[in-house]
């Protein structure tokens, strides 16, 4: 899901879930690439678990492995088997961070699991969790991330199912919290006609038939109940609140809006559906910041290499993706920039000139021959109706530059130098999924139910129509500046021509 190629030659996203090509492994296994195969049989193993094994045993982690397969194929004709070793179809690992499949874990929050669609490439149906992440199982939705749910979603792309809209479902791109107890919990009625869409009805319940022998079905694993005098220890919830705070920074990177406070960030979609409801660590996502970096005054995307640019104070960092260029930080005066650190940036559509923004006054710098522009600084009343000492500013994939300041936000069109009417407006309300009355500090009561699972996701697009999607619950998912030309609504029409061509085999 993320090498994290904030490249320009891929971009992957599912709400804390992304979809991303996989094109970094040769093929060396065969996986459930067909209709016929995935009706047949597919094998699955349970490669590595969760390092905080006293929360969640091995015994329990392939059990609720077992129960998420369960609820797709007691209602479609899909036969999953367990195996061991790593000749399986859908290899499940517990992993972090950088994990050899071009699409890196993002610590705690951000990005919690992702799942390779069906096809056949090497890593087709494969699923990984973050092992980052507080992994919990029959518990409150404050002790950590629900296994279970998590799961049953992420399968659900792994058998070619995408994102959805639909309330209910179990394939919206955001985590919802726990769907309840494994052994009762049935599939919502738009995730089982989506399933029938591509597979068919099963008419008959089997779900671990082991090849070769239909007559011996193994009894299915026991899932324990949880100790009552287990430790009731809380996941640490961030007190920072999305929906009451001001932000340090603001900035459109990828064509995706970055709303960065203290220590974290949220991260929106180009069609503004944000990631997740929770912040990432700036520090996980790029590479380099120093981890003691309280928070960041400035960012932007530099025109021309699309490198992206970080400053804090006095020192200015320059990032090629997520990783930091070498011979940084470097002092912001290399810019002609006051040595007390600017309050905002952004690369104006109208001329491509880079502006930043300090105080009462504002500069205008060329990042293609890497100089300022002579006359400047100037007054920033000469854009007009904007507040003196913004917060930050960015430019948007509208062609309108928005400037942010407290909790509000102004929008100005085009190459106009003055304000829209009808501003200033919320920027909780307009960007970050907030209703008047929500907050989802600590102590609120109200929590969306679209919390993450990014899964990294809106549909994703991926090279020939296949993909990897991620659950996400805050901003993890690669970056990039182009799309893929193959659109996720092509997967229906694939698969129902995959199940018309294979009926015969069936």
């Amino acid at each position: 899901m993320e090498g994290f190629p904030l490249s320009t030659q891929h971009r992957a996203v599912v709400h804390n879930v992304e979809c991303v090509t996989d094109a970094l492994r040769a093929p060396q296994r065969a996986a459930c690439a067909t209709v016929a195969e995935m009706v047949r049989k597919c094998s699955y193993a349970v490669r590595t678990f969760p390092k905080d094994s006293a929360l969640l045993g091995r015994e329990t982690v392939r059990a609720l492995m077992y129960y998420a397969l369960k609820v797709w194929s007691d209602i479609a004709p899909l036969n999953f088997h367990e195996v061991a070793g790593s000749d399986a179809d859908i290899q499940i690992d517990f992993t972090k961070a950088d994990h050899n499949d071009g699409y890196p874990f993002d610590g705690p929050g951000g990005t919690v699991a992702h799942a390779f669609f069906p096809g056949e490439r090497f890593t087709a149906g494969d699923t990984h969790f973050d092992d980052d992440e507080a992994w919990t199982f029959r518990s409150p939705d404050s002790h950590g991330m629900d296994l279970f749910a998590v799961a049953v979603h992420e399968f659900g792309h792994a058998i070619g199912l995408v994102h959805t809209s639909a309330m209910e479902s179990i394939m919206r791109p955001y985590y919802q919290g726990p769907v309840g107890d494994p052994l009762k919990y049935d599939l919502p009625y738009e995730d089982k006609i989506r399933v029938w869409q591509l597979y068919g009805v099963r008419d008959f319940v089997s779900h671990t038939n082991q090849p070769g022998n239909p007559s011996q079905t193994p009894e299915p694993p026991v899932l324990l109940d949880l100790p009552e005098n287990r430790s009731t220890l809380l996941v640490a919830q961030d007190a920072l609140d999305r929906c009451t705070s001001h932000f340090d920074a603001v900035a459109q990177i990828r064509g995706e809006a970055f709303f960065f406070k203290g220590k974290h960030f949220w991260r929106l979609t180009r069609e503004k559906h944000l990631v997740s409801l929770r912040p990432a660590q700036i520090h996980r996502f790029w590479r380099g910041l120093p981890p003691n970096l309280d928070s960041v005054d400035a960012v932007y995307e530099r025109p021309g290499d699309h490198k992206i640019v970080f400053f804090k104070g006095q020192k200015y960092w320059v990032f090629k993706d997520n990783n930091v260029e070498e011979g940084y930080p470097r002092p912001i005066s290399d810019f002609g920039l006051p040595v007390d650190g600017v309050d905002a940036a952004f690369v104006w559509l109208h001329n491509d000139k880079t502006y930043f923004f300090k105080d009462n006054n504002y500069w205008r710098y060329d990042d293609h021959f890497r100089r300022m522009d002579l006359g400047f600084p100037k007054d920033t009343m000469l854009w007009k109706g904007l507040p003196l000492q913004l917060d930050d500013a960015m430019r948007w994939s509208d062609g309108s530059s928005y400037f942010f300041k407290g909790k509000e936000y102004w929008r100005v069109p085009g190459s106009d130098m003055e304000v829209e009417a009808g501003y200033p407006r919320l920027i909780a309300k307009d960007w970050l999924h907030c209703t008047e009355m929500q907050s989802d500090s600590p102590d609120s009561e109200t929590k969306s139910t679209e919390t993450r699972v990014n899964e990294h996701h809106h549909p994703d697009h991926a090279e020939n129509g296949f993909e990897v999607c991620s659950c996400t619950s805050d901003t993890a998912s690669p970056l990039g500046t182009h799309l893929s030309t193959s659109p996720t609504w092509l997967l229906t029409p694939f698969w129902t021509l995959l199940l018309t061509l294979c009926s015969e085999l069936l």
